[in-house]
């Protein structure tokens, strides 16, 4: 039997109804991702969370009959095979999967794994908004590849790494293992007998950089959901917690994260080129912006990669809880005071963005009375003062109150991440595009929908600026 969260029991059988139900929206909902793969244990969280619905049986006596259920949905509406993209923890597909529902063609090869990559290719075509141009490859995953790469005929050869080198790029979207430095070393024409540091220098302003993306003693690596930003933050007590009070942080990686998966060998694979963001880290934390998911490089020492910072990380939120210099208020404060709004780049570290931060929100919020201008809301501790041109857009108009909005949290949150847009006339307009199934998020932002913002007296919102945020795609 099966328990709800209150702890009645439901019947085996609705159970596996109710989770496969699930399983099948989560698959589909993975196969969005080109190589994207789900594990068992990942697959039973979600199953657990998104019905309510738990149970004390081992995992293995249970989740083959939610897959075999959600496997004939996708065979029924004539679906590549979905189950394809669940994966045990070792990476492997398991010889069941030879024997589950599906809609395609029966295949001559008995690689059960090479047969699970092409299926999930299909899956990819099929649902997938990141396709590759070329249409893809079938991919093993990296645990996978990994042994059979050691397991092979040339297992003591690089034949692997030259057939690579020979291919010129390489994409965050291709999961593909790295045991060590050395291998990675060899793409940018390096060659070292051995290499155990974080990172090695290629020129003045790139390093190649091996952050563990698991928990260890020395640091906190961990990468957001859209594999966009890497926030480093020092374990208290750990080694090298020094290197961010003296360093500055470093201005482009080329980033191979270390995996440790639930079983086989540790491997590295490339998450993407992330540029340092000092106006979002200080002496605990370092954020990082990616910039390019494709790094160009011959074998040789040459390489490449063609930065993209269309639309980089803003929070106010963070700027404003950000430490200040009390000297760097007051020289901001009488800029303000003086109607000069700059603040330029060279100036633009962690405290000194805090600072303006500071200077900035007391005044946009003193011109609004510490009123939310669109939902009223009064509680100082939900109230941001939010840039209207973002920060990193303009350093001529940083500390402008007509540059500015006080907004609530949750306002300023839609309104950062674009889910709300605020027209030159003054009227709120929620981007219902961008909103998927999250019923309790469209009820919430259906109160903010074509409202009109409060314009106060002493610098409203200029209407060029809103006009401006629009046209640079906020």
């Amino acid at each position: 039997m099966a328990q709800r969260n209150d702890g009645t029991e439901v019947p085996h059988s609705e159970a596996l109804q109710q989770w496969a139900a699930v399983a099948y929206e989560e698959l589909k909902r993975v196969a969005g991702t080109y190589n994207k793969v789900i594990s068992y244990a990942g697959l039973r969280t979600v199953l657990h969370e998104e019905t309510g619905l738990t149970t004390g049986m081992l995992m293995q006596n249970w989740i083959g009959g939610v897959l075999e259920i959600a496997a004939q949905r996708a065979a029924d509406a004539n679906e590549p095979p979905l189950t394809s993209l669940c994966v045990r923890g070792d990476g492997t597909i398991g010889d069941g999967y030879m024997r589950a529902p599906k809609a395609v063609a029966p295949s001559s090869t008995s690689d059960v794994e090479q047969l699970a990559a092409e299926h999930r290719l299909l899956c990819y075509a099929a649902f997938a908004t990141d396709m590759p141009a070329d249409g893809g490859t079938p991919m093993l995953p990296p645990e996978v590849a990994l042994r059979r790469r050691a397991q092979g005929a040339d297992a003591a050869s690089d034949a692997w790494l030259d057939e690579l080198i020979a291919t010129g790029e390489l994409s965050a979207r291709d999961p593909i293992p790295f045991r060590t430095h050395l291998e990675v070393a060899k793409l940018f024409g390096r060659s070292y007998k051995g290499h155990q540091t974080a990172t090695f220098q290629l020129d003045e302003s790139t390093e190649v950089w091996f952050p563990k993306m698991y928990p260890n003693g020395d640091w906190r690596n961990t990468l957001s959901d859209d594999g966009e930003v890497i926030t480093m933050q020092h374990i208290q007590g750990g080694k090298y917690g020094g290197v961010m009070e003296t360093d500055p942080i470093r201005e482009y990686v080329i980033t191979f994260g270390h995996a440790k998966p639930a079983a086989g060998p540790r491997f590295y694979t490339f998450l993407g080129v992330f540029e340092g963001a000092p106006q979002l880290s200080d002496r605990t934390r370092w954020v990082h912006q990616r910039v390019a998911d494709t790094v160009y490089f011959d074998g040789e020492g040459d390489f490449s990669f063609s930065p993209n910072r269309s639309r980089p990380v803003q929070d106010d939120q963070v700027a404003e809880a950000a430490d200040t210099d009390p000297q760097m208020v007051v020289t901001f404060q009488k800029q303000l005071d003086a109607r000069s709004y700059a603040v330029e780049d060279k100036h633009s570290t962690a405290k000194s963005r805090g600072s303006a931060q500071a200077v900035f929100a007391k005044a946009v919020k003193n011109n609004y009375g510490w009123e939310c201008a669109v939902t009223g809301i009064k509680t100082r501790a939900f109230l941001v003062a939010s840039h209207i041109v973002p920060w990193s857009e303009d350093q001529q108009i940083r500390l402008d109150p007509s540059n500015g909005i006080c907004l609530s949290t949750f306002v300023d949150r839609a309104f950062d991440a674009g889910f709300l847009s605020i027209t030159p006339e003054g009227r709120t307009a929620v981007r219902w595009d961008k909103v998927e199934g999250d019923p309790i998020l469209k009820l919430e932002l259906s109160k903010i929908d074509d409202v009109e913002v409060f314009r106060p007296p002493t610098a409203p919102p200029d209407p060029a600026k809103l006009a401006r945020r629009l046209e640079l795609g906020y």
